[in-house]
């Protein structure tokens, strides 16, 4: 099998080098819609939509089997019952990147912000949990962790209240049919936002790597 510490990299770089070079593709393209734009935006067809779904369907995946062998390994010696909820956190982020790996926003709007919105907000609640369940972290991966949800939950409100503004600005879009275009002064301020909240659970689960141990290390 992968060997943990591998498996805790691969946690935060699959996605890092998904959200880069999906990114880059649709710059290079020329079919990006403005700048900047949702990380959503460049699962577009073309390179970048083979690279954004195969990406984020291997970190689907990564994310599962990360969730259950951190739990596994510090169940022992962890508080439990926080353990038990980070691993089910876990597993649900990395199904609803799975999923939302093939719902585009452009065909399957309704199953993508789903899918996005859970993958945030439990993002989030797996960082917090894995924090409460690790009562002898090391300071290092606790460090990380104090900057990285705290990055997470300023990324998330910013988001949530750019996107917000912009649908008091344009009740007709409440429904989700949003124009885009009309929505750019907000996106200008959320998309960045949303890269913050992306790197802020990149770090958590770079955190996850000092803490990670295989039990022969133990």
């Amino acid at each position: 099998m992968i060997e943990d510490r591998l498996l805790a990299r691969l946690g935060w770089a699959l996605p890092a080098m998904t959200i880069l070079l999906s990114t880059l593709a649709h710059i290079m393209s020329g079919e990006y819609r403005a700048f900047p734009f949702f990380i959503s935006e460049a699962d577009f067809p073309g390179i970048q939509r083979i690279i954004f779904t195969a990406g984020f369907t291997l970190t689907g995946i990564v994310l599962i089997y990360l969730s259950w062998r951190l739990f596994q390994i510090n169940k022992n010696h962890t508080r439990w019952y926080w353990m038990h909820l980070s691993m089910l956190s876990g597993i649900f982020v990395g199904a609803n990147l799975i999923i939302m790996a093939f719902m585009d926003m452009y065909d399957h709007l309704e199953a993508h912000i789903l899918t996005a919105v859970n993958i945030f907000y439990f993002g989030l609640a797996w960082g917090v949990l894995t924090h409460l369940a690790m009562k002898d972290a090391s300071d290092k991966s606790k460090n990380l962790r104090y900057l990285s949800i705290s990055l997470g939950f300023i990324a998330l409100i910013g988001m949530t209240y750019s996107i917000n503004l912009g649908l008091i600005a344009n009740p007709e879009f409440v429904n989700g049919d949003w124009d885009m275009e009309k929505m750019q002064p907000w996106i200008n301020w959320a998309a960045p936002f949303e890269y913050l909240l992306a790197t802020s659970f990149m770090l958590t689960l770079a955190s996850f790597g000092a803490d990670i141990n295989s039990e022969e290390e133990e």
